[in-house]
């Protein structure tokens, strides 16, 4: 069996931003170091973007992680840096060799916060960093493949680069469960989903930080991380699923990631609860667009899979391991964890580890 962790990560360097245009190399995001001994302790390094820093770790609208990866913190890791950022291919599939992992698709860690208010700056970026992606996951003998970022706010943009990233051998595309300040549900995306479905691309519901005046109103990380980051997750099946995204894209793929897995009965049933009462114009039952096997979750080890199991198909739970992060996310061993579990059928940990993956990446 060819196992597939659905949610790897990549930890951004400079030389992501070797594919910048021109036009916006002078503003290229710049990573700057302080001294360790302050409250940011080891995570002391940021990056400068348009006179902003990126994580930001104080004040209001808070996030975390450890791009760039010259602080203390990312170089403590268990990890190489050159893991971290694919600059070291081999040392990375030397890890994944480690888990038992035989393929890994690997989504940003910069881009689950929302960047650049410029938004031709922010498409800059977007493009940099999939051709960057490209040309790094290409030196891993087809077993690292990417998500590609896209400027969502930027419709017509969105559309060209998730065409140029299909060529380049993206698999899927990511965007955060609210778009700034737009629901995904907004109609003005459509033409992004037609796009991703006629492309074959799945579009990805990620964890991060996608809606900066929601960000802004927390001054604690850990809140910060649950409800702004989160949270929307679940806001964006909500959303996608009452606005008729499935009745509109029928074939469209959708995976909802890094969110855990035991908020699906509930959102569900809030959504069923508002479709009976006449308020949300979609054809089917919400039910039926789980049914229809388009809609991918993916679980944690320790939760209730079985239980979950009522309400979603077998063959539309995945797993991560969230490698190289360290946030609760993080799945060490998420091949062993799963083994671990006896109460669940071997033919299930089956699919959530291979085939499941393999289907909604297309792989």
């Amino acid at each position: 069996m060819k196992i597939i962790d659905a949610d790897a990560h990549v930890e951004e360097c400079e030389e992501t931003w070797n594919f910048l245009d021109e036009e916006f190399f002078q503003r290229r995001p710049v990573p700057v170091t302080i001294p360790n001994n302050t409250p940011y302790r080891s995570n002391n390094a940021f990056w400068l973007i348009d006179g902003q820093t990126y994580p930001k770790l104080a004040g209001r609208g808070l996030h975390t992680f450890a791009t760039p990866p010259i602080s203390d913190y990312a170089k403590s890791k268990p990890y190489t840096v050159g893991a971290q950022t694919l600059t070291d291919v081999k040392t990375r599939l030397a890890d994944m060799d480690r888990m038992r992992i035989d393929c890994q698709v690997v989504f940003p860690t910069l881009f689950l916060v929302t960047l650049a208010d410029d938004v031709r700056l922010e498409s800059a970026l977007c493009r940099s960093y999939n051709s960057w992606m490209a040309e790094n996951c290409g030196r891993s003998n087809g077993r690292i493949k990417y998500a590609a970022v896209v400027p969502i706010r930027d419709v017509a943009e969105s559309v060209r680069e998730a065409r140029r990233a299909k060529q380049l051998g993206a698999v899927a595309l990511i965007t955060l469960g609210v778009a700034w300040d737009r629901e995904l549900g907004n109609k003005d995306f459509f033409p992004f989903y037609e796009e991703a479905e006629r492309l074959g691309l799945p579009v990805c519901i990620h964890f991060g930080w996608g809606a900066p005046g929601l960000t802004d109103l927390f001054q604690n990380i850990t809140n910060s991380s649950f409800s702004a980051a989160m949270l929307p997750v679940l806001m964006g099946f909500y959303s996608v699923l009452s606005a008729g995204v499935l009745d509109a894209f029928p074939k469209l793929r959708l995976a909802f990631l890094e969110a855990g897995s035991e908020w699906l009965p509930y959102a569900l049933h809030q959504l069923q609860r508002t479709w009976r009462a006449g308020r949300v114009p979609v054809k089917r039952n919400p039910s039926d667009y789980l049914e229809s096997g388009n809609i991918y979750i993916s679980v944690e080890a320790d939760e209730d899979i079985n239980h979950l199991l009522r309400y979603i198909g077998e063959d539309q739970l995945v797993i991560a391991s969230d490698y190289p992060h360290g946030d609760p996310s993080h799945e060490e061993d998420m091949v062993g964890e799963l083994e671990k579990r006896s109460d669940l059928a071997a033919r299930l940990r089956e699919k959530i580890l291979g085939e499941n993956p393999k289907r909604l990446y297309g792989l």
